[in-house]
C-alpha cells in the first residue's frame, strides 16, 4: 500500500502578510477505497495534515475513518431509498410522518438518541386546479405527469396535481406575455419595449432566480398570474436524452416548488424572526391579511409540452436576444392569440410537520455540538431531492453507531442528526427549529454540514463558510471519486482551474498595476446563498456552515419521476456515488467532533472578505462610469480592508501558535484548548449584525442570497447588492456595519493569544 506523509495545514499568504505556520508530519496509511492522488494542473499543492488534531492523534483518527467508511453498503443506501420513496410525503401528510417514524426508528436501532420534533407551520395544499387555453382554440392543458407504463410511482394518484407551496387561490383568463427566466431586468425589458404585463398572466422560465422571486416579480409589475415552466434549453433535450433514456426533463413533467420570496427571509411566513409554536411577546402569529413574503397572484408550474401550446401561438416582437429555447419556433414576447384561464383553489392551514432529532453524546463537551442536516419532505417521491441525502444520513448514522458499539468510540463533542421536514415550502423545520434553540446555538453550535439531494450528477460541489475551507480540502484528498478512481480533491482542482483560471490570471494583472504581490493559483470554497436548510445557521445565527452535493443535470426535480426507479436506472445504480457522500459527510463530522482545536481557519475568511472588497470596489467603478458625481459610488473601503487585514493578521498568529502546540513545540497559551475552542465557535458569531435593509431576518455581513436571486449569493450583501441595485447611498451605508462586524471577529481572536 502507497503511504503519503501528513503535515499540519498551511496557510496561504494574503497581500498583506506572508509568513506561514510551521508543519508537523506523521506518517498514515492511505484509505484502502482512495484513488491515486495526482499532480494538479496550475502547480496548486494537494493539502497537508488534519487541521485541529495533534501529531500523537493523527493515527488514530484515520483508523476510525477507515474503520467507519468500511461499514458502508450500497445495498443498505438502496433498501433505504425504496422504503422511504414508496409513497409521495409533502410536508404535513401522512406519507410524511411515516418518513419521520422511519428515520427515528432506524436512527434508534443505530444506537442513537433519537426524537420526533412536532412543529404546528402554515402549509397549503391544492383544493382545486384548472388550467386551459381559452384563445385561439379551447384546450385543457395538463397538470399532472402523464407517467410511465413500468414505473408504478409516475402515474400514481395519491401525488398532488401542479401547485405552488404558498401559492395563492385566484380565477384569471387573461392574454399571455412571455418574460424570459422573469427576474428584475426581464420584467424591465418588457417595459421598455413597450410590452405591459399588467392584467395578463405571465409565461416565465425556471432558472437563473429563484421561482417565488419570478412571481413577485410579475406581481410588483401588475400581473394577473404567473405560469413557470422548465424549457428543454435548461434542463431538457438540448441538455441530455430524455428521461428514461438520459437525466433531461421529459415533456410532461412538472416542476412544483415553493413560491415564498425566500430572499427576504424563509421559515412560517405567519411567525417571521421567532419560532412557530411560541411568541414574540405580542402575537403567537400573524394574521393571514398581515403576512408578508407571499404572492396575492396565483401562479402555476407547467410542463414544456404543456408551454409550447401557449409559446407557439403568442405574437409582439421576436423575444429579446438570449431569451429564445429549444422549442422548434421562434419565441415572441406577446401578447398575441393565446388566452389562458387560471383558477387555483389553495387549502391553507395550521399543520404539524415533523423534524427528527438523534444525538451522539460527546465524552468531553456534551454541550459543544456538530450538527448535520438533510431535509425529508419532498413534492412527490423525492428519490433525488431530497431522499438521496436522507439515505447517506442513515447511513452515515449506522456507520459511527458501529464505531460507537464494537470500539467504544464517543466523539469529543456531541454529533447531532437532523431530519428536517418542511424544507420545500420556506426551509420551514430547520428554521423553526433553529429560532426556538437560538441561545443554545449561540453558545455551543461548531458547525452545522448539509446535504441535501446528495445526488444528481457526478460532480462535487461544496459551498459554505470560508474558516471551514481546509477541512473541505483535507476531507476531499482522502475520499476516492467513484466516477474516476482517483481522489476527490483531483477532480475538484480540475474543475476549478478549468472554471478559474481565466479570472485568476485577470486578477494577478490588476495586482501587479497594484504593486501587489501576485498569487498562486487556489481553489476558493464558493459563498453560500439560500435554497436549502443551512440558511438559519449561517445567515441568521452565524454558524459556520458546509453544504455538499454530488451534482449534475437533473431533468426530473421536483416532478413525479422523481421516484426510486430514476435513481437506480439512471442516476446512480451501483450507488458508489451515495458511499462517496457518506464517506465524505461522515469524515467531516468525526474530524468536528474530534479536533483537539476546532478546524476553523479565519484567515481564510479574511482573505476572502479582503478580495471581495477589491471585487466589489471594481464593479463599483463599472456602475458608476458615465454618472455624474452625485450618482458614483465615492465611498471608500479602505477602513474595512484594514478591518479584514486585522482579522488576518488575529487569525493568523492564533492558527500559527495552535499549530505549535498540535506539533509538540510550544505550551498552550493561557487560556488553552478550551478557550481557543470556544473563541474560534465565537469569531463566526462575530459576523452577525443588526440585520440587512428591508430583510432584518438576514443578519450575517459577510454572507446572503442576492435579493433578486435567492439561490445565488451576493457576498458582502450590503455592499454587493447596493452596487446591483445602482445605490451608492447604500453603499456608503453599508461600510461601517461590516468593518465592525471584522472588527469583532478580529477582537475575538485577539482575546486569547
Amino acid at each position: 500500500m502507497k503511504r503519503w506523509i501528513l503535515a499540519a495545514s498551511v496557510v496561504a499568504a494574503l497581500p498583506f502578510a506572508a509568513a506561514s505556520p510551521e508543519a508537523c508530519s506523521v506518517e498514515a496509511d492511505l484509505h484502502p477505497f482512495m484513488g491515486v492522488l495526482e499532480s494538479a494542473p496550475g502547480d496548486i499543492a494537494p493539502p497537508v495534515g488534519m487541521t485541529g488534531f495533534s501529531h500523537d492523534s493523527l493515527d488514530a483518527q484515520l483508523a476510525r475513518e477507515r474503520r467507519a467508511a468500511l461499514v458502508i453498503r450500497p445495498d443498505t443506501l438502496r433498501r433505504h431509498l425504496r422504503i422511504l420513496t414508496e409513497d409521495a410525503h409533502v410536508a404535513g401528510t401522512p406519507g410524511d410522518r411515516a418518513t419521520a417514524e422511519y428515520v427515528r426508528d432506524r436512527l434508534a436501532a443505530y444506537g442513537w438518541d433519537a426524537k420526533i420534533v412536532e412543529i404546528p407551520v402554515l402549509l397549503n395544499w391544492p383544493k382545486s386546479v384548472k388550467l386551459e387555453l381559452v384563445e385561439p382554440t379551447g384546450e385543457k392543458l395538463a397538470v399532472r405527469e402523464t407517467g410511465a407504463a413500468w414505473d408504478k410511482d409516475a402515474h400514481d394518484a395519491g401525488v398532488f396535481d401542479a401547485f405552488h407551496g404558498y401559492g395563492a387561490s385566484g380565477d384569471v383568463t387573461a392574454q399571455v406575455v412571455y418574460a424570459n427566466y422573469g427576474d428584475v431586468d426581464d420584467f424591465a425589458k418588457l417595459a421598455a419595449m413597450g410590452i405591459s404585463v399588467r392584467g395578463r398572466i405571465a409565461l416565465v422560465r425556471y432558472g437563473k432566480n429563484f421561482r417565488g422571486l419570478k412571481v413577485r416579480n410579475a406581481e410588483r409589475a401588475g400581473a394577473a398570474g404567473v405560469l413557470i415552466y422548465s424549457d428543454p434549453a435548461d434542463d431538457g433535450f438540448a441538455q441530455a436524452d430524455e428521461y428514461p433514456r438520459g437525466a433531461g426533463r421529459p415533456a410532461d413533467a412538472l416542476q412544483r416548488g415553493s413560491v415564498q420570496f425566500l430572499s427576504e427571509g424563509p421559515g412560517d411566513p405567519t411567525t417571521p424572526g421567532w419560532a412557530s409554536g411560541q411568541s414574540n411577546g405580542k402575537l403567537a402569529r400573524l394574521p393571514m391579511s398581515d403576512v408578508r413574503g407571499i404572492p396575492r397572484i396565483p401562479s402555476l408550474p407547467v410542463s414544456w409540452g404543456e408551454a409550447r401550446k401557449i409559446l407557439a401561438t403568442l405574437e409582439g416582437p421576436q423575444a429579446p436576444k438570449g431569451w429564445q429555447g429549444a422549442l422548434p419556433f421562434t419565441y415572441h414576447a406577446g401578447p398575441g392569440a393565446a388566452k389562458v384561464h387560471l383558477a387555483v383553489e389553495q387549502d391553507y392551514a395550521i399543520r404539524p410537520i415533523w423534524n427528527v432529532i438523534a444525538t451522539m453524546t460527546g465524552r468531553e463537551h456534551p454541550e459543544q455540538k456538530v450538527l448535520l442536516g438533510n431535509h425529508r419532505d419532498a413534492w412527490t417521491y423525492g428519490a433525488v431531492d431530497p431522499n438521496s441525502g436522507t439515505i447517506c444520513m442513515l447511513e452515515l448514522a449506522r456507520s459511527l453507531g458501529t464505531l460507537a458499539k464494537t470500539t467504544g468510540w464517543k466523539p469529543r463533542r456531541s454529533i447531532v442528526l437532523c431530519s428536517w421536514d418542511g424544507e420545500e415550502y420556506g426551509l420551514l423545520g430547520s428554521t423553526e427549529w433553529a429560532e426556538a434553540n437560538a441561545a443554545d446555538l449561540r453558545a455551543n453550535a461548531v458547525a452545522y454540514v448539509n446535504v441535501d439531494a446528495a445526488v444528481s450528477g457526478k460532480d462535487l460541489r461544496a459551498g459554505g463558510s470560508h474558516a471551514l475551507r481546509d477541512l473541505v480540502l483535507e476531507v476531499a484528498r482522502d475520499v476516492r471519486d467513484p466516477s474516476q478512481n482517483r481522489a476527490l480533491w483531483n477532480t475538484m482542482m480540475d474543475r476549478a482551474w478549468s472554471e478559474g483560471r481565466a479570472e485568476w490570471s485577470r486578477q494577478n494583472r490588476l495586482r501587479r498595476n497594484r504593486g501587489e504581490q501576485v498569487k498562486p493559483f487556489e481553489w476558493q470554497l464558493p459563498s453560500l446563498g439560500s435554497g436549502s436548510d443551512y440558511t438559519v445557521f449561517v445567515d441568521h445565527l452565524g454558524v459556520p456552515c458546509l453544504d455538499f452535493a454530488f451534482s449534475g443535470l437533473q431533468g426530473a426535480y421536483h416532478s413525479m419521476y422523481d421516484d426510486f426507479e430514476y435513481v437506480d436506472r439512471v442516476l446512480d445504480p451501483t450507488y458508489a456515488l451515495h458511499s462517496a457522500m457518506t464517506e465524505l459527510w461522515s469524515r467531516v463530522a468525526m474530524r468536528l467532533a474530534d479536533a483537539e482545536i476546532v478546524p476553523l481557519r479565519y484567515t481564510n475568511t479574511a482573505e476572502f472578505a479582503y478580495e471581495e472588497m477589491l471585487a466589489i470596489e471594481e464593479r463599483a467603478d463599472d456602475a458608476g462610469a458615465g454618472r455624474p458625481d452625485s450618482l458614483r459610488f465615492n465611498a471608500t473601503l479602505a477602513l474595512a480592508r484594514q478591518a479584514a487585514a486585522r482579522l488576518r493578521n488575529a487569525a493568523f498568529s492564533l492558527e500559527k501558535r495552535c499549530d505549535a502546540v498540535l506539533a509538540g513545540k510550544e505550551l498552550w497559551p493561557a487560556a488553552g484548548p478550551e478557550g481557543i475552542n470556544r473563541a474560534l465557535m465565537s469569531a463566526e458569531r462575530g459576523f452577525v449584525g443588526t440585520g440587512l435593509p428591508g430583510r432584518e431576518w438576514f443578519r450575517h455581513e459577510l454572507y446572503a442570497p442576492g435579493l433578486n436571486t435567492g439561490y445565488a449569493p451576493v457576498p458582502l450583501p450590503r455592499l454587493g447588492q447596493a452596487v446591483l441595485d445602482r445605490d451608492p447611498r447604500a453603499y456608503a451605508r453599508g461600510v461601517a456595519p461590516i468593518t465592525d462586524a471584522l472588527g469583532r471577529a478580529a477582537g475575538t481572536l485577539e482575546g486569547v493569544q
